[in-house]
Formats: C-alpha cells, structure tokens, sequence
C-alpha cells in the first residue's frame, strides 16, 4: 500500500478563467486553458470534461509511448499520475498491467476518475505542491499537461520526484505554446501570446527542469501537431476569447488583435489557415 504522509488534501485555487467584455464574432466559451487552473471554479466542468475525452484521442500516440516506457520496466510498485485529471491515462495504466494511483486538486476531476475507473484504481483528492504520500513510495510517475497551469513547476516537479523511488522511471509531457506558430501576414508568425496559461512555453523547459529536480533524463521525444483548421484552435486554445485575453492583459493590441482575427478566419475560409504546435515529452530516471 501506499504510505500516506499526509491524512488531508485539498484544492489549490489559482485564479478563475478571464471574464472580460465580448470577443469579436460569435460568443465562445471561457475555460480552455485557463480552466484546468481552477477547475472546481468553473461554470462549465462539464466542457472541460469533454475537452478531456478530446485531448484522450489527440494524444493518444504520446501518451502510449509514456504507458510503454513504464511498462517496459516491470515495475515491482505503482504508477503516480500527478493531475490525472477524468482518469483517461489511469486506464491506460491499467490496461498495461501497471497498478497506478491518481492524484489531482480537483473533486470534480476526482469524481470523474473514479467513475472512469470504476473505483478499481485508488484517487487522492490532493495538490501536486503537497503530494500526500511518502518517500519514494512510487515506482515511477506520470505528468501530462500539468505544469503549465501550476504556480510553480519546479515545485510540483520536485514534490512528484519525492514520491519516486530511486531509480524509478518519471515521463512528462507538456505542450510548448512559447513556440507556437500561426501563418500570417498581419503579426508575426509566432503566437505565444494566444495563450493563457501561466507557463505557456514549460515544454520547452522540461529537461532543465527534471535534472533540477533530481532525474538523468533518458529520451526527449517531441511530436509537432499541425493544424489546417480554426476549429482545432477554437478546441484547444478558446479561439476567439484566447484573443480578447491577450489584448485585455497587455499581450497585444487590440487593432493588430481585429486584423489578426479577420485574417484567419479569412485564410480558414479559402482553406490555407495552418498552425503548429510543439509537444514535448521527457523521460527521465530518478537519480
């Protein structure tokens, strides 16, 4: 079993999504990104739920490299997913014979791991900067798109690396939106200001910051997403709110805003929108 090193847990509140004015064009939802910062916060859990079951498909590749590589070591304890938000990955863990233990601040998440997991699968209600478990109790550890909603990622990576016995496996995945790129004439190609999060561009960070907390890194594996479609900018980074965000935070400027706005729609249109998005996955061992 694992050894609990703390009875109570709770949630960590970071702030709530943006509430500014109206964005140009038809009214979006207000979660996406920002959302997962503050989860049992938002007025939709419920989209943010069904962004999940996107995000489950959309990476699926990624996350089956990550379940193999703990696999493929025979692991003699369990699997700490660190935010594991409806449980998709504790599945996937599962069904690779892997024993796991899901951890995440949010009860709506909570709930909905268990649910998913039918409860065969133990879920800690609990923040990544305060993990209630002991020592090295982990045989390894798992962290997918977490980092860049947190505080600080060097806190949570340090706590999650704690709980890892030495020698065990830690895999992180994380997208870098500090390199994202949108085809324009209007701005820059570089959109890094489309996002929200409080560490947009932490993919980019990962090996750094996994040596900082005490691991050798093994493989860095990156996998580049291209878009052809609004619609996938709309699902994942709140298109067109993401936009009013960065003008109301100081981002961008509100005229370039409108232009930039018009000109996508316009290159979707005709067919030619095209975005890239990094996404890095690290693997490292605890030293």
């Amino acid at each position: 079993m694992v050894g609990l090193r703390l009875a109570a847990s709770g949630v960590e509140h970071h702030g709530g999504a943006w509430s500014g004015g109206r964005p140009p064009g038809p009214r979006r939802e207000r979660w996406r990104v920002p959302g997962f910062s503050a989860v049992d916060d938002s007025d939709q859990p419920g989209a943010l739920l069904r962004y999940l079951d996107d995000a489950a498909a959309a990476e699926s590749g990624m996350k089956q490299y990550a379940v193999a590589a703990h696999a493929l070591r025979r692991p003699a304890g369990p699997i700490l997913d660190v935010g594991c938000g409806a449980g998709h990955d504790l599945v996937l863990l599962a069904d690779a014979g892997l024993a796991a233990v899901g951890v995440d601040p949010s009860a709506v998440m909570v709930t909905a791991a268990r649910d998913r997991t039918a409860a065969a699968v133990p879920v800690v209600r609990a923040a990544g900067e305060a993990l209630p478990f002991a020592d090295g109790a982990f045989a390894g550890c798992r962290i997918e798109r977490v980092l860049l909603h947190v505080a600080d990622p060097r806190v949570v990576l340090a706590e999650s690396v704690r709980c890892v016995a030495a020698g065990g496996l830690v895999t992180v995945l994380e997208p870098d939106f500090g390199s994202f790129r949108v085809r324009s004439t209007t701005l820059p190609e570089r959109a890094d200001w489309i996002s929200a999060a409080r560490n947009p561009g932490v993919g980019a960070r990962l090996w750094e910051l996994l040596e900082q907390a005490g691991c050798d890194v093994l493989d860095r594996v990156e996998e580049l997403s291209v878009w052809r479609s609004l619609a996938r900018l709309e699902n994942v980074a709140g298109f067109p709110m993401s936009v009013e965000r960065a003008v109301a935070a100081g981002r961008l400027d509100a005229t370039d805003a409108t232009r930039w706005v018009d000109e996508q729609r316009a290159r979707n249109a005709a067919g030619e929108f095209y975005a890239l998005l990094p996404k890095i996955q690290v693997v490292a061992q605890k030293r």
